[in-house]
């Protein structure tokens, strides 16, 4: 049976040069989450004035489900994906993290727009 092959762990500069990526990709992972937050607020805003426009009731259900699922999940990512790139960033590539990170933002802004659509039927 073969052993693993193990690489090399990156020279200094290559390391320094991981390392920068990693931190710009996770501050414009951040300035996406923050953005995200703010389509999600504005998407409740909209839903919430057809609810009052048509006489509607409409439950507080999608207002917090969607904004919890777009902060908590969005920034949680984030700080996860930049987290786990620092952590690697002397043996391997670490910027896939925070490229992970920001995919995770898109998509928890995505779940929370169907999410409040749906809980509010608009």
């Amino acid at each position: 049976m073969a052993s693993p092959t193990r690489r090399a762990p990156l020279s200094e500069r290559a390391a320094l040069w991981n390392l920068t990526l990693i931190w710009v990709l996770t501050v414009v992972g951040l300035l996406a989450a923050i953005g995200c937050a703010g389509y999600v607020f504005n998407e409740n805003l909209v839903a919430y004035n057809t609810c009052a426009a048509r006489s509607a009731s409409c439950s507080d259900a999608g207002w917090f489900t969607s904004m919890g699922v777009v902060l908590v999940g969005g920034f949680r990512a984030v700080h996860t994906g930049g987290a786990a790139g620092v952590r690697v960033h002397r043996r391997t590539s670490g910027v896939c993290w925070p490229l992970a990170g920001l995919g995770v933002v898109l998509l928890s802004t995505a779940v929370a727009v169907v999410l409040l659509k749906a809980l509010t039927g608009t």
